[in-house]
C-alpha cells in the first residue's frame, strides 16, 4: 500500500457500521438541506461525523428525514424515553463534507436567492418544517387558500418576502407575538415571532405548483395536491377532502402523553 500511495484508514473510519457517502455537491440538493437546516432540524459535530436531528410528534417528519439523506447515510428513530411515547427523536449521521450544515443560516443565502430554482428548493424545504396551508370560507360558496410561515427567523422570513414580491406574489408580513408574552407551551418566548402570509386562491396554487414536487412532507403534500385538484371547486367540495386529510394526518400523530397534559 505504502509502495503505491494507498492511504489508509484511519482506526475510527474502520470501526464505523454505517456507511457515510461524501456530499454530492448538488446545488438544488444543498438549498433543500438548508432549508432543513433553517428551520426545525439542528446539526452537530459527532466526533467525525455530522450529526442532523430534530424530535417531532409526527412520524411523516421523520419520513422526510430518511428519504431526504437515505443516499448519504442510515437514519436512526426512537422514542426519547420508555414513559414517554409521544415524541419521536430522529438523526442522521453524515460524512465530514456536510459540514456546511452545522451553523444555522440567519438569513437565507445570497447563491440561494439569485436563483430562482434554488430558492424554490430552498423554501420547500422551509415549508416542509415551519409551513402551513390553511382553508378557510371566502363569501358564500368559494374557498381561500392560505400559505403560512410563522416562525422567530426575521431576516429568513424577510428574504422569503421580497424574493416572493420579485417572482410577482403578494406576501403579508407582519409581528405576531412579542419576545416574553407566552407562547403555545405557555413559556415565555426567547424571540419575537413573525408571520409570512400569502392569501388567495390563485397566489396560493401558482406557488404550490413550484413546491409540490420539491416537497418530501407527505402531510403537506396531500394538502397541495388537494388545492390544485380543487383549485375551481367550491368552498364545500373542497372541505370533504380537506376534511379527510386532517382526519388521516390526525390518526398518525403520536398522542400527548397523559403524564405531560
Amino acid at each position: 500500500m505504502e509502495k503505491f500511495g494507498i492511504k489508509r484508514r484511519t482506526l475510527s473510519e474502520a470501526m464505523t457500521t454505517k456507511f457515510k457517502e461524501p456530499f454530492s455537491g448538488n446545488l438544488m440538493e444543498k438549498a433543500y438541506f438548508l432549508g432543513l437546516r433553517t428551520g426545525d432540524f439542528h446539526a452537530r459535530r459527532m466526533k467525525r461525523c455530522i450529526r442532523i436531528q430534530t424530535s417531532t410528534t409526527h412520524p411523516a417528519l421523520a419520513r422526510l428525514l430518511k428519504k431526504t439523506f437515505q443516499e448519504y447515510s442510515q437514519f436512526c428513530v426512537y422514542h426519547h424515553h420508555k414513559e414517554r411515547q409521544d415524541e419521536l427523536f430522529i438523526y442522521v449521521d453524515l460524512h465530514p463534507s456536510f459540514g456546511f450544515l452545522l451553523e444555522k443560516p440567519s438569513c437565507t443565502p445570497r447563491w440561494i436567492l439569485d436563483n430562482d430554482d434554488l430558492f424554490f428548493s430552498f423554501l420547500a424545504a422551509y415549508m416542509d418544517c415551519e409551513g402551513n396551508w390553511h382553508l378557510t370560507k371566502s363569501h358564500e360558496i368559494h374557498p381561500r387558500f392560505t400559505f403560512r410561515l410563522r416562525t422567530g427567523d426575521k431576516e429568513t422570513l424577510e428574504n422569503i418576502k421580497t424574493k416572493l414580491e420579485m417572482l410577482g406574489y403578494c406576501p403579508v408580513f407582519s409581528l405576531v407575538q412579542e419576545k416574553g408574552t407566552l407562547g403555545p407551551s405557555m413559556a415565555p418566548l426567547r424571540k419575537d415571532i413573525y408571520d409570512l402570509t400569502l392569501n388567495g386562491r390563485e397566489q396560493a396554487t401558482r406557488l404550490v405548483e413550484k413546491l409540490l414536487p420539491l416537497s418530501r412532507h407527505w402531510e403537506k403534500v396531500e394538502k397541495m395536491r388537494c388545492m390544485l385538484h380543487h383549485r375551481n371547486s367550491s368552498y364545500n367540495e373542497v372541505l370533504i377532502d380537506w376534511l379527510k386529510i386532517k382526519e388521516k394526518i390526525k390518526k398518525e400523530v403520536l398522542p400527548l402523553n397523559e403524564k405531560r397534559c
